[in-house]
């Protein structure tokens, strides 16, 4: 999304740019020669309805094109921290249907999480989740480098997916980075490295954001038994 707003601002300054050039109308600089004739005619040669008519059109391209910019900034900041699917429409989406299911992956008990930010790994981290076989509802609590949260959300055996909304508690943990903020999380399962595996999302007024998250079973709570 951003290499398309960075496109659109760069076709756009071109067609500055050519307006620029052009200098508003016929053979604007052709050569030095018809540049100097013009000089001696008078500065402004646009008199007529059909030139002026080209004149304002360009103008309205021209601001149509600095609103189409103005917009595509502001959307790309409402959007930047948001997942582009709802949690229960990513987990039950259809185009990621598995062939077999196998619920054994969702095991309640001791979970360890990291995510990924400002260029490197936090964590892990451990969570304590229960999965109701039921509803296909999961919830819990933890603990990481910014506070304590509790965390609920869906999980499907017919995809494989899960999605989580963490909220954080405040006045625990870092004071600057916790907010009380929620932070939502969209994983699948990856069979070769036995995790889930995806993307955590923040959108506050301080900071948007997204990146990877992994979700990984260490024991569960029949084992700890």
């Amino acid at each position: 999304m951003h290499f398309i707003f960075r496109l659109l601002l760069f076709v756009f300054a071109l067609t500055i740019v050519a307006h620029c050039q052009g200098g508003g109308g016929r053979g604007g600089s052709r050569s030095s020669r018809s540049g100097t004739s013009r000089s001696h005619r008078g500065a402004s040669t646009c008199t007529d309805d059909k030139c002026r008519r080209q004149n304002m059109i360009k103008d309205y391209i021209s601001m149509g094109g600095i609103f189409f910019i103005i917009a595509v900034a502001f959307y790309l900041k409402w959007s930047n921290g948001r997942p582009a699917q709802s949690i229960v429409t990513y987990v039950n989406s259809s185009a990621a249907l598995v062939d077999e299911q196998h619920l054994n992956q969702f095991e309640s008990g001791i979970w360890s999480s990291r995510y990924y930010q400002y260029n490197k790994w936090h964590g892990p981290y451990l969570i304590s989740l229960s999965f109701n076989s039921e509803a296909f509802t999961v919830g819990g609590s933890g603990l990481d480098d910014i506070g304590a949260y509790t965390i609920e959300g869906l999980y499907s055996g017919k995809t494989n997916r899960i999605g989580l909304t963490k909220t954080y508690q405040k006045e625990t943990g870092d004071p600057t980075q916790n907010l009380g903020h929620d932070v939502t999380i969209q994983l699948s399962w990856n069979t070769s490295q036995s995790l889930f595996e995806g993307k955590w999302f923040v959108n506050t007024s301080k900071y948007s954001g997204n990146d990877k998250f992994e979700l990984k079973l260490e024991r569960t709570f029949t084992d700890m038994e």
